[in-house]
């Protein structure tokens, strides 16, 4: 039976309230990020559509009003409020397209946790216990993992892309004093493969 010290526990435990903290911060980003992009989207196509009417606007005022000086005074002074609303459209619409790789960034970081279930993933199992117990952390947010079949439950910690990452972190383990009866094991779609050999 592995023996942790309670700091290491306690810190253990820190860094996973962490990770679900920024997870939710993240989540909760996101979020809002979506409502912006979504609002700024419609207020560009409002401003287009103005934009649009203005300036047939401006241009009928200017051809079929013809020759009369304050018409044409009117539809300069028109024109120059038309370019500057143009510019201000224009720098909006850079800004919605920073602001939109910004949000595809933040997306990515949210959709790391259901792209993980697509690919195989290693993770090094701690131990395995028969009695019915519920897990007392969410799998949504967490690096660990709970996995039962038959009778038995299975804590595995860590979600690494190679298995070499895994092994390492295996002896890393074993080094804090886990077992040496540890070991790797590999998960895709979200179900548990198989145990990989283990590199001593």
């Amino acid at each position: 039976m592995p023996h942790i010290e309670d700091e290491d526990l306690i810190s253990l435990h820190n860094q996973i309230e962490k990770a679900e903290t920024k997870q939710l911060e993240l989540e909760e980003f996101l979020e809002e990020r979506e409502k912006e992009f979504d609002q700024n989207n419609r207020i560009k196509k409002i401003l287009s559509i103005v934009s649009l009417v203005l300036l047939i606007a401006c241009i009928g005022a200017f051809f079929f009003k013809g020759e009369d000086a304050v018409i044409k005074q009117d539809a300069n002074q028109d024109m120059a409020v038309f370019s500057t609303e143009m510019d201000s459209l224009k720098m909006q619409l850079r800004q919605l397209r920073e602001d939109k790789v910004n949000l595809e960034e933040i997306k990515t970081l949210y959709l790391y946790r259901k792209l993980i279930d697509k690919d195989t993933v290693y993770s090094v199992q701690l131990r395995s216990f028969s009695t019915n117990k519920t897990s007392l952390i969410s799998e949504k947010f967490t690096n660990m993992r709970f996995y039962s079949d038959t009778s038995y439950y299975k804590l595995s910690l860590g979600i690494f892309e190679t298995l070499q990452e895994a092994q390492e972190f295996r002896k890393l383990l074993i080094d804090l004093g886990f077992s040496k009866n540890i070991f790797v094991i590999s998960y895709k779609n979200g179900k548990r493969l198989r145990i990989e050999n283990s590199v001593d």
